[in-house]
C-alpha cells in the first residue's frame, strides 16, 4: 500500500516537471552540481614529492661573451699608393718591431721633397719680410708698423707655419709607408693588401693586417647592470664554450669596465675580462660561450628544490605527509639560494620526503 502511494507521488512529480521546463532545468543543474562537488571534496590532492638531500651548493650569475685577445693590433696604411712588398701571410708569427708590408716610397719621398722646397721658400720670404720691416726679432706689437704692414708680416708667419705642418705630414706619411708590428703575435688576418696592388683612398679602411698575441687570450663577457655590483677582481669563473660542449674552462676576473654600454633593448651591460687558467693553446679568438661567476658556496648542506619551500607571513615552511596521509606544515630556516636549489635547516633531516600541492602559490 505504501509503495503504491510512493510510486504515485513520484509519477506526479515527474508529470509536474515535464509540464514546467524551467523547473526541469533547475533540477538537472542541482543534480549535476551536487555530483561535481561530491567528487571535488572527495578527490585526493595532486602532489609532487622531493627528498631532502645533502650536497654542495653554489650561488652564481651567468653572462655571455667570447674569446678575445688582450694584446692585438689592426694595422693600416695611411696614404694611398702602390703596395710593393708584403713580407707575411696569415698564420705567420711576427716579432714586435718587425716590418710587415711596404708601399712604393718614391711618390711619398718626392712629395716630401716638394714640401721641403716649399718650406725653404716660405722661410726665405719670412726672413726677408722681417728684414724689410726692421723687425729684428722684436715682438710685432713693439714695431712701429701700420696695420697693413702688420698683416703682411703676420701672413708670412702663417705661411711659414703652414709649410712646416706640410713637411711634418709628408714625413709622417713616409714613415707610415711601411707597416711595423707593435706587438709579438700571430697574423690572424691579411685583408686586401697584395703586392703590386694600387691602394686608393677608399680602400685604406678595408685594407689591414691584424696581429693577435695568442698567449694573452681571455674571455670577454658582458655583465648586466643588475649583476655588476656582484662582480669583483679575482673572482672565480667557470666558462662553457659552444665549441667544447663537454669541457669547462676556469679563470678569474682580471678587469671590470667602468663605462656601461647600451643594448638594443635599452638595457646597460658592462665589459668584464676573465684571465684563463689553462687550455688556451686549443682556443682561438671569436669562440662564444657563457661565463658563470661564483658568488657564494657552501659544502655538505641540506637542500631542497626551491619550489618546495613556501613563504607565509614572512616565515618559510615545507609540507610533509604523515603516515595516516595527513598533510602537515613544518617551519624551517633557509640559507643560500640558487636558481634551482635552496639550503634548509630546522626540524627536517636528510632523506625526508616533502610534498608540494599542485597550484599552491604561497
Amino acid at each position: 500500500m505504501e509503495k503504491s502511494l510512493l510510486r504515485r507521488s513520484l509519477s506526479a512529480v515527474k508529470r509536474r516537471i515535464i509540464k514546467h521546463p524551467i523547473l526541469a532545468m533547475l533540477v538537472a543543474f542541482l543534480v549535476v552540481g551536487g555530483v561535481f562537488w561530491y567528487f571535488k571534496l572527495n578527490q585526493k590532492p595532486d602532489l609532487r614529492t622531493a627528498t631532502v638531500t645533502r650536497q654542495d651548493i653554489a650561488e652564481t650569475i651567468t653572462a655571455s661573451g667570447e674569446i678575445s685577445a688582450d694584446k692585438k693590433a689592426e694595422l693600416r696604411f695611411s696614404t694611398p699608393s702602390k703596395v710593393v712588398w708584403v713580407g707575411v701571410k696569415e698564420g705567420d708569427i711576427v716579432k714586435a718591431g718587425q716590418a710587415l708590408a711596404s708601399l712604393d716610397k718614391r711618390l711619398v719621398e718626392k712629395n716630401l721633397k716638394k714640401k721641403l722646397l716649399s718650406y725653404m721658400n716660405q722661410r726665405w720670404s719670412f726672413e726677408q719680410t722681417q728684414e724689410d720691416y726692421d723687425i729684428n726679432g722684436r715682438q710685432l706689437n713693439d714695431a712701429l708698423l701700420s696695420d697693413k704692414e702688420k698683416r703682411i708680416v703676420e701672413k708670412t708667419q702663417f705661411d711659414l707655419d703652414n709649410s712646416v705642418l706640410d713637411v711634418e705630414i709628408s714625413n709622417l706619411a713616409l714613415e707610415e709607408s711601411t707597416i711595423i708590428s707593435p706587438i709579438t703575435g700571430t697574423v690572424s688576418k691579411l685583408a686586401n693588401i697584395n703586392r703590386g696592388e694600387q691602394l686608393t683612398a677608399t680602400q685604406l679602411s678595408t685594407s689591414f693586417i691584424r696581429i693577435v698575441d695568442l698567449d694573452t687570450l681571455i674571455f670577454e663577457a658582458t655583465v648586466d647592470e643588475v649583476d655588476f655590483r656582484k662582480i669583483s677582481i679575482g673572482q672565480t669563473v667557470s666558462i662553457a664554450l659552444d665549441a667544447f660542449p663537454d669541457e669547462t674552462f676556469t679563470g678569474q676576473v682580471a678587469f671590470i669596465g667602468r663605462e656601461g654600454q647600451k643594448t638594443l633593448t635599452g638595457g646597460v651591460v658592462l665589459p668584464v675580462k676573465i684571465a684563463l687558467d689553462k687550455g688556451k693553446e686549443k682556443l682561438v679568438t671569436g669562440l662564444s660561450g657563457d661565463a658563470e661567476f661564483l658568488l657564494n658556496q657552501k659544502e655538505n648542506v641540506l637542500t631542497l628544490p626551491r619550489e618546495f619551500v613556501k613563504t607565509e607571513n614572512g616565515s618559510q615552511f615545507v609540507t610533509i605527509r604523515e603516515d595516516n596521509g595527513t598533510l602537515m606544515r613544518i617551519p624551517l630556516t633557509v640559507g643560500l639560494t640558487t636558481i634551482s636549489s635552496i639550503e634548509v635547516s630546522g626540524n627536517i633531516k636528510e632523506g625526508q620526503e616533502v610534498v608540494l600541492v599542485k597550484n599552491d602559490k604561497k
